[in-house]
């Protein structure tokens, strides 16, 4: 009988603590950071929290579970205990399927915790997940079930006029602690370049954008909250409403097949039709190029060992079949429809103006660096009659302003040898190609050739050399708009010339590299900072990663300020003089400029095949590390501080 009583306790005492186990398969979240990790379940009982995660990242790049990592419910932080499949703090990499699972182990959380939020720890772009439901219930947004009206979009016709374009934004279920940011940017046709805004999001998820446009642009989004092009008018306001929650279940994979939330944007103000439609549409492009570094390979291996008139088929083939991908969206309106087409047009116009990339693929599939000949490759000859596409894909009317690349498309036409003639060896510039181009188009009239013309008049001063009273007066036969524009861009430029002559913390050419051999060059260049890290980066005013990665590295030089640590920038002669000379006063550091031989040198002695480049150099002058593209912030800093302790 005591056996007996004694099986039926245990059997209790295993039912009792069965009951108080709790599995919570997939469970819906609120809003997150990042794609990378998902939660597959979560198992809750008395003696521990554990989550299993999905992990989604590019194969052989790696991420790491920190130790700080916590579940936050009720206000409590409850910190990570350890892993299973994975240590904490250390490397996970990605194997080829660019997946892999793991578990986290945390303390019990409190019986009737409805909903629990995640952090990898309380530092800028830690990886987050908020509202993880743990009661079953869906994810919640405010604009749940919320519609747009169904408004028929119209394409108004652009002008060049210059004025503010307002944009104001609420992201709803914007929590203080998501501390989001982003940015926007936008291909400026005057300087055929990308102008830029950061967005900065107040504690209640409201954010305004004043934006100076020329004319009605596209205007790209690029954050965690907001992936999506928005179109805005110079002297008008347009607001938009971000479904959040709706934007990361559609994101989630193991989410996205759960009922949606609502629409994902919702726009009032000037062109919100057209905005409603073309951010939320599951249709964003056609299907033209390549977004992705797989698409770019397998483009790469298509084209090799093709002539000239094979890869023009090619795109043109590309383009049709892009285009029936419209068959498959009759509901699209007429307005969106022609940007699609514009849109896919200007990609083919701009990748077949692009015949370099016959000889890139032809040195990539044969191994051959950038610095040495492409032995067996026959340059193509290009006639007048190769570039007939451009007419029939490049509308020289504005409402070619309605598609994001027209101004690159602009850009590229100035480079493009339509005459068909030899080009002697050794030309530096591109013969100017305007009456060919006018030629070949049937005028000289026409926002194509007022935009190539600005577009001229802007390369001096992008190059820091102010206009003339004389250039600024040529801008008159184009439009007052762009009159005022280029001025406005002059005046500014001599502005800031005054300023640089004021600036300090920069120093030019300590070494006369002139009389230098160029094996020998570095070695000079760097001999002074013996006894200290010195940190150098390879880059050239034009690179605007090079340019990013200075502004994301000046937190890490301010903390080495006063250390033996040496900032060294080198750039090339195709680093415009003016340009280097005006930009390297905002560049706190050792600076030198040197000849196309003495950094083909570089190049192949170190194997910069890429701007931005980086080197590190111990103490006693020993490179210790080099790579292309920037390491990041963080690690920059890691890697100069292992080097100073030694």
């Amino acid at each position: 009988m005591k056996q007996i009583l004694t099986l039926l306790v245990v059997l209790f005492c295993c039912t009792t603590l069965q009951a108080r186990e709790r599995v919570v398969e997939q469970p819906a979240f609120d809003a997150w950071s990042s794609t990378s990790l998902e939660i597959q379940k979560i198992v809750l009982n008395d003696t521990a929290t554990i989550v299993y995660i999905d992990a989604f990242y590019r194969p052989h790049n790696w991420i790491k579970i920190g130790k700080d990592s916590y579940l936050q419910a009720n206000g409590k932080q409850y910190k990570i205990r350890s892993g299973v499949n994975m240590e904490l703090e250390k490397e996970i990499w990605m194997p080829e399927s660019g997946t892999d699972s793991f578990q986290m182990i945390f303390p019990p959380l409190p019986e009737n915790t409805a909903t629990v939020d995640f952090s990898e720890g309380d530092f800028e772009g830690a990886y987050s997940i908020w509202g993880i439901h743990l009661d079953g219930k869906p994810a919640y947004s405010p604009l749940a079930g919320k519609k747009n009206l169904k408004e028929t979009p119209v394409l108004e016709t652009p002008e060049l006029k210059s004025g503010i374009a307002t944009l104001k934004g609420h992201i709803a279920g914007y929590r203080p602690e998501m501390n989001l940011t982003g940015s926007t940017w936008a291909y400026n046709p005057i300087t055929a370049g990308a102008d830029e805004n950061a967005i900065t999001v107040d504690r209640n998820g409201n954010f305004t954008l004043d934006i100076p446009l020329n004319h009605i642009s596209v205007i790209n989004i690029s954050s965690s909250f907001m992936q999506a092009p928005v179109y805005l008018k110079p002297g008008e306001t347009t607001s938009v409403e971000i479904n959040f929650p709706e934007i990361c279940r559609a994101q989630s994979k193991l989410q996205k097949d759960k009922p949606s939330l609502g629409e994902k944007y919702y726009f009032s103000g000037a062109l919100s039709a057209l905005n409603n439609e073309v951010s939320n549409s599951t249709l964003h492009e056609l299907p033209v190029g390549f977004n992705s570094q797989e698409g770019f390979d397998q483009m790469l291996n298509d084209i090799t060992n093709m002539n000239i008139d094979q890869f023009k088929q090619y795109w043109l083939d590309r383009r049709e079949k892009g285009i029936k991908e419209l068959d498959k969206y009759p509901e699209i309106s007429d307005a969106f429809r022609k940007i699609l087409l514009m849109n896919a047009d200007m990609e083919t116009a701009r990748q077949l103006l692009g015949t370099y990339m016959l000889e890139y693929a032809y040195r990539k599939a044969n191994n051959i660096p950038q610095e040495a000949p492409a032995t067996g490759f026959e340059q193509p000859v290009i006639t007048t009659a190769y570039y007939d596409f451009i007419p029939r894909l490049v509308p020289n009317d504005p409402i070619a302003l309605y598609a994001f690349n027209f101004s690159l498309i602009l850009r590229s036409l100035q480079y493009a040898n339509i005459s068909g003639k030899p080009i002697p060896a050794g030309t530096k510039e591109m013969p100017d190609n305007t009456a060919d181009l006018a030629k070949l188009m049937g005028t000289d009239k026409g926002i194509v050739f007022d935009l190539i013309a600005a577009q001229k008049l802007a390369r001096p001063i992008l190059e820091f050399k102010p206009l003339s009273d004389q250039e600024l007066a040529q801008a008159d036969k184009i439009s007052p708009v762009v009159k005022s524009l280029l001025a406005d861009m002059n005046n500014k430029l001599k502005q800031t010339i005054e300023e640089n002559k004021k600036k300090s913390g920069y120093t030019v050419d300590r070494v006369n590299i002139g009389d230098i051999p160029e094996e020998e060059l570095f070695n000079a260049i760097t001999t002074p900072y013996r006894g200290k890290v010195v940190f150098v980066d390879f880059w050239a005013t034009w690179c605007g990663p090079c340019r990013m990665a200075m502004k994301e590295s000046e937190p890490v030089k301010k903390e080495f300020e006063g250390k033996e640590v040496v900032f060294l920038y080198l750039a090339g002669e195709n680093s415009p003089k003016g340009a280097w000379e005006q930009m390297i006063p905002d560049i706190k550091g050792e600076h030198y400029r040197v000849t196309d031989g003495q950094w083909s040198y570089w190049e192949k002695k170190f194997g910069i095949n890429g701007v931005p480049s980086y080197m590190i150099l111990s103490k006693d002058g020993t490179p210790v590390h080099f790579q292309v593209g920037f390491m990041g912030a963080d690690k920059m800093k890691e890697m100069i501080e292992e080097e100073l302790d030694k």
